[in-house]
């Protein structure tokens, strides 16, 4: 009986060794798995940022193409803009078109005058040369004095205000009747 209860002694305390090792095991074997989760989670951290990131590099991209597609749209509108201008000057020209016989005799490159002194009629200024009145389609430019030396020219349709101590400007004008 003795060796019964030694053999049952043994008994029980290998089947509490079986129960707790695989009971310890399978926690171990959690303890493992959680590990590789975790570190699959950390890579999968910086391929979303890297993703976010070149989303928004790629949004960035988009917004300053179509901020550029928009610049030059609107820089086509002014461009139109400042054309249709020229050719409202050029039919606002009061019906005042210089015979070409006329224009060759007192205008273009080779008469030089100098205004002195404009006349202001109903708020607009004016000069009298050649036997016309001519008004302004814009304001006096910058460094310009009345008493520089200017011609005027047709160009393209449109009289023009033109001075060689100030090469490269033109100023609009209309030829008054």
């Amino acid at each position: 009986m003795k060796h019964l209860v030694r053999v049952i002694g043994i008994a029980v305390l290998f089947s509490l060794f079986g129960t707790t090792s695989p009971a310890y095991a399978q926690e171990e074997h959690q303890d493992q798995a959680k590990p590789k989760q975790d570190e699959q989670q950390k890579q999968k951290e910086p391929q979303a940022k890297a993703e976010e990131r070149a989303q928004q590099k790629q949004s960035a991209q988009q917004a300053k193409t179509e901020e550029r597609a928009q610049q030059k749209q609107e820089a086509q509108q002014a461009k139109s803009s400042q054309h249709a201008q020229q050719n409202q000057r050029a039919s606002n020209n009061s019906g005042g078109r210089i015979p070409d016989d006329r224009f060759r005799a007192h205008f273009g490159r080779e008469h030089h005058f100098r205004i002195n002194r404009l006349t202001i009629v109903s708020g607009s200024p004016r000069f009298q040369y050649g036997g016309y009145w001519f008004g302004f389609g814009e304001p006096w430019p910058v460094g310009w004095q009345y008493t520089d030396e200017v011609y005027v020219d047709y160009i393209g349709g449109v009289y023009y205000l033109l001075s060689p101590v100030h090469p490269g400007v033109q100023i609009s004008i209309n030829v008054i009747l």
